[in-house]
């Protein structure tokens, strides 16, 4: 090789694997302190744009797990102010049992009625719980809740109840969407639904409508959720035949004034007068009470009293209840009209009304709970004349049933939807009573899928790293008024006397299957909370895994070519001093 003196390439050479050396003994001394192979996207540009991507999918993993934790104590403490409602109704129903128990006298059920109304305030007190400053079981992250399918209907009459809209269409389609807890918005979309379902899934599937069997399809009986088999004998229960008796002047039956016609001289009309304030009166009011929830004791009621008429033979009607309204929609009168042309001629063995020779003919019960159901409405209900007449006469067949005695006109109508669904609009007036069968089907199919539902969902806890990976909840308003204990008007739920305390024991019922189905909507949330908390951490490990597989180095490695660069450079250092000295070799020459 040649002796230069100017360009010193076997120092240059080792000078550039000294670089190479030194910038690899860097890299692998950076992987071993740090512990990760890619320390910056120079290492390896698409590898580490993936690691960043799970870095970032790794802390958003870590804040829904949080997220979770936190839903999770949230619905606890909800959980802990419905089990307080809970044990507060459970005293409740004692109370009122004991209430309805003849042992006591009025002064008794006085004081007991004390107890209650501080239950009622501790029920209120319950609903004010909050988290975070959140309330939780106000209504304000919910609405209405629904126990079965009479509570369903319940709902329904109590918003119409409440007149809180000057429009009846107004009202109704808030009713509609506060009976479902939101299921259906307004009428348009309720009708909608049910001529679709009915269509697609029968009569049966869609609204619980059983053509076949013993029951009448009321919506206190079987084949609306109840316990017991309702009948066109035992829907309206008597006790003895009632016949016997000349009633005058005026009875008072709860809460109405009935005020008699002079029956003298014809014992058909005494009969059924008799039997009306012995027992059909009664009971045909408490079945209206007990399947809505709705009677002539509460404040708001505008009319308090009835007059009993009795039609000639030239009428052409059954029974008719006639509300008089003044400017403003409020009724101001009731006449119960028995037309004698249908009922000149009772079975008077029958406790249930029947007519001699008319097997087929409507018991009279039925059709006095039927209208006394109008009545009742009428009185409780602001321009209740102004609501479909499918509503007014669906809500009265559905107190008796009638399943039974209008099977063919409810088939024909699940069988040609376009029917129904022009009765249901409104855009034909049936010159039949075909409004009573599309009310029946539409208000049954509005009580069937609503016990279904669950309260609307106002609240929504983040599980997900993506803007729709959430769960939605909704916590039903558990406030006396909401659970049925008060109404609107401020009427209570009161045991002053044994017949008012036999009463509050089914509204405390309903009142605590709301409480009840409640607590297991959120007891559902709170298991899928601790799955979601399950399945967020499994993701967690195996995302970091896979980014542990991407960015981590194998310290084992590392070290090995840590120290093979460490030795490599050393080398190199020393060689490049060998090579500088090869210059010098130059001078001896000079010599």
């Amino acid at each position: 090789m040649a002796m230069v003196v100017k360009n010193n390439m076997s120092a240059i050479n080792t000078l550039n694997v000294l670089n190479k050396n030194s910038k690899d003994f860097a890299k692998q001394l950076q992987q071993v302190s740090s512990g990760m192979k890619i320390n910056s996207a120079a290492d390896d540009a698409s590898s580490y744009a993936i690691s960043e991507r799970m870095r970032v999918q790794i802390r958003s993993l870590d804040a829904t797990l949080t997220n979770t934790q936190n839903g999770s104590s949230m619905m606890k403490v909800a959980e802990g102010a419905v089990s307080s409602t809970v044990d507060a109704l459970r005293t409740f129903k004692a109370k009122a049992i004991d209430a309805a128990n003849d042992t006591n006298t009025d002064s008794d059920r006085a004081i007991i009625q004390k107890e209650l109304d501080q239950l009622m305030n501790q029920i209120d007190d319950n609903a004010l719980v909050t988290f975070n400053g959140k309330y939780l079981i106000n209504g304000s992250l919910g609405g209405n809740i629904v126990a079965d399918q009479q509570d369903a209907i319940v709902s329904f009459m109590s918003f119409l109840d409440s007149n809180k809209f000057v429009s009846s269409t107004d009202s109704l389609d808030e009713a509609i969407r506060f009976a479902s807890s939101g299921m259906f918005k307004d009428e348009a979309s309720l009708i909608n639904s049910c001529v679709n379902d009915v269509k697609k899934y029968g009569l049966l599937e869609a609204c619980g409508i059983d053509l076949n069997n013993d029951d009448t399809g009321s919506i206190t009986g079987l084949d609306a959720g109840g316990e017991k088999t309702k009948t066109a004998v035992t829907v309206v229960p008597e006790e003895k035949t009632a016949f016997g008796g000349n009633p005058t002047g005026s009875s008072y039956i709860r809460g109405l004034q009935v005020n008699w016609p002079d029956t003298a001289g014809d014992a058909m009309k005494q009969a059924i007068a008799a039997a009306l304030d012995n027992e059909w009166l009664t009971n045909c009011m408490q079945l209206v009470d007990e399947s809505f929830a709705i009677n002539f004791w509460e404040n708001g009621t505008s009319v308090k009293s009835i007059n009993v008429q009795f039609r000639s033979a030239a009428d052409n009607v059954l029974a008719d209840v006639v509300q008089h309204y003044d400017g403003e929609g409020v009724t101001t009168g009731l006449d119960l009209r028995i037309n004698m042309n249908y009922y000149n001629n009772l079975d008077l063995t029958d406790k249930n009304g029947a007519v001699v020779g008319n097997p087929d003919q409507l018991y009279l019960d039925r059709t006095l709970a039927h209208e006394l159901t109008h009545a009742i409405m009428a009185a409780n209900i602001k321009n209740f004349a102004t609501l479909p007449k499918y509503i007014t006469e669906g809500m009265a067949e559905l107190v008796h049933g009638i399943d039974d005695y209008r099977k063919s006109g409810i088939q024909a109508l699940a069988n040609d939807t376009d029917t129904l669904k022009s009765i249901l609009d409104g855009s034909t007036t049936p010159t039949d009573d075909s409004a009573y069968s599309a009310g029946y089907i539409a208000l049954r199919y509005l009580a069937k899928q609503a016990a279904n539902s669950e309260p609307e969902k106002s609240a929504y806890f983040q599980i997900g790293t993506k803007a729709s990976q959430t769960i939605s909840i909704g916590l039903a308003d558990m406030r006396c008024e909401a659970l049925g204990l008060v109404k609107d008007d401020g009427t209570t739920v009161s045991v002053a006397t044994q017949k008012k305390a036999t009463s509050a024991i089914t509204v405390i019922d309903r009142a605590i299957s709301r409480a009840l189905k409640q607590q297991t909507i959120i007891g559902s949330i709170e298991s899928r909370l601790e799955f979601t908390a399950a399945n967020i951490t499994t993701a967690h490990e195996n995302v970091t895994s896979a980014e542990s597989v991407i960015r981590d180095a194998d310290m084992a490695k590392s070290f090995t070519a840590y120290t093979k660069a460490n030795v490599l450079m050393q080398t190199a250092q020393s060689m490049l001093g060998q090579a500088n000295q090869n210059s010098s070799s130059v001078l001896s020459l000079l010599q």
